[in-house]
């Protein structure tokens, strides 16, 4: 996990979610692509499924969350192109 802001729950939370980019994974999974503990990952995992940012796949894996596709609209709908 890539320190990049010094507030650790932010850092973490955003290595999580990177490391969900290449598809669903296992809380297993996901601490051995994060280094972060499996009860800190387990907690903020938890978190981003109560915020839409990730879900649980129908055989309990986590995976992007459909809330992010509405941010990301947002995001681009204001962005300068070319």
């Amino acid at each position: 996990m890539d320190i990049v802001t010094g507030v650790g729950v932010l850092d973490k939370s955003v290595a999580l979610l990177r490391a969900l980019a290449d598809g669903p994974l296992a809380l297993a999974e996901l601490v051995a692509a994060t280094g972060i503990s499996r009860p800190t990952a387990h907690r903020l995992a938890s978190a981003l499924v109560d915020h839409g940012l990730a879900r649980r796949t129908d055989d309990g894996r986590f995976a992007l969350g459909a809330d992010l596709v509405g941010l990301g609209h947002a995001a681009t709908a204001g962005w300068p192109w070319g």
